[in-house]
């Protein structure tokens, strides 16, 4: 007896993801979504050639050139197309370098223009490139007798002439290190000599170090970076958070103000509700502070109440666009160095949960609040802990 068995249902044909859509859900795997959706979004809002500027060192070119072509195929992907400059350092092979590059981006049908360091209008030719959808490639050729430091400097003069608001160096090391270890983070106005005095500055990361100050200062106060990083973490270091090499950056300028004198509130509500994604409740502002810290810009800032236990930290906010360039430490060595004892209380999940560890002498969880400490008496803990569980919410819950 035969039986009649339906046929399988044909499986819906996945529709092909756009080049946009992988590079997406690329950004995606390497950091928190929320990040890398920030970023490009704030990206693409300046002007292309703002963007970033990418000074690739000959080595890099010479044993990863696939690398900086995936790197440049997924940023071109985005709509974002950086500098790209060849030969600061070694300049010898740079014309070698551009044409095969250009070759190997061609291939991935992205377009390159190349242009020299001497051009007339430099700066405009490249805008004009970067926002008809090409990347632009400036080749410094070898010149007798011009060393990189020369070149460095003519490069610092088109990063402050396209007003770029990142410079990277690809340096096949990644970041610079101490001791073996990577520097996560420099500020430039305190750390330089002491890591230009380290012997394990080669010449070319001492330039770097030295032009990088420079930049920081002249380009201020608009938001400056510089990073050294891989070609392998080009993306990292641009779309997330901590970034995946060295980041070198002017030290914050931090003011203190006594309670709300002097203050812009409604700049400091903006402020919270980028870096909480939330409004401030209404009554927040109608509480007196004992101290604010304020980064200059208002990109950063830490609020404190006076108690008879010591501060209580009621608020401390970075801007969405300003994390991960090291505002919160500026903040917090501010205010510690006023501060001998200081606690505070954080939601459970906050993403800066983990470096909250790290700072404080101790700290106790609740199903809703983890409460901090730092310089505070064994005995005052207990009361310490009441007070900051009893503290109204400065942010109201999401929905």
């Amino acid at each position: 007896m035969a039986l009649d068995v339906p046929s399988p249902a044909a499986s819906p044909e996945l529709a092909p993801l756009s080049p946009q859509e992988v590079v997406l859900r690329f950004l995606e795997s390497v950091g928190r979504p929320a990040e890398a959706r920030l970023y490009i979004d704030l990206f693409r809002a300046r002007p292309r050639e703002q963007f970033a500027v990418l000074s690739i060192d000959a080595n890099v070119m010479a044993g990863a050139t696939d690398a900086v072509v995936q790197d440049l195929k997924f940023l071109s992907a985005l709509g974002l197309f950086p500098t790209v400059v060849l030969g600061i350092f070694q300049p010898a092979d740079a014309g070698a370098h551009a044409r095969r590059l250009h070759r190997h981006l061609a291939a991935e049908g992205v377009d390159v223009v190349e242009l020299a360091p001497g051009a007339p209008d430099l700066a405009a030719r490249i805008t004009s490139v970067a926002a008809s959808g090409s990347v632009p490639v400036v080749v410094f050729p070898p010149r007798d007798g011009e060393p990189a430091a020369d070149r460095l400097s003519r490069l610092e003069q088109l990063v402050k002439e396209l007003q770029a608001r990142k410079l990277l160096f690809l340096h096949r090391p990644g970041g610079l290190r101490q001791g073996g270890i990577l520097v996560p983070i420099v500020n430039l106005t305190t750390d330089v000599p002491a890591l230009l005095a380290s012997k394990e500055m080669s010449r070319k990361e001492a330039l770097i170090l030295e032009g990088a100050r420079r930049l920081a200062e002249e380009m201020a106060p608009l938001s400056f970076s510089v990073a050294v990083t891989s070609p392998l973490n080009v993306l990292r270091e641009l779309f997330t958070i901590k970034g995946a090499g060295t980041l070198l950056r002017r030290g914050a300028r931090i003011v203190r103000r006594t309670a709300w004198d002097g203050v812009d509130v409604p700049r400091v509500a903006e402020l919270l509700t980028s870096s909480f994604g939330r409004a401030p409740a209404a009554d927040f502002f109608t509480r007196t502070p004992g101290r604010v810290y304020l980064e200059e810009s208002y990109r950063g800032c830490a609020i404190l109440v006076d108690t008879e236990l010591g501060a209580y930290l009621s608020k401390f906010a970075v801007s969405a666009e300003a994390q991960g360039e090291g505002i919160a430490r500026d903040l917090w060595d501010a205010l510690a160095a006023d501060t001998p004892v200081v606690f505070w209380r954080a939601r459970r999940g906050n993403p800066i949960a983990e470096w909250y560890d790290k700072l404080c002498d101790g700290l106790a969880r609740f199903p809703e609040w983890t409460v901090y400490w730092k310089g505070l008496d064994p005995e005052a803990i207990p009361a310490a802990i009441a007070f900051s569980l009893g503290q109204p919410r400065d942010i109201p819950a999401g929905s």
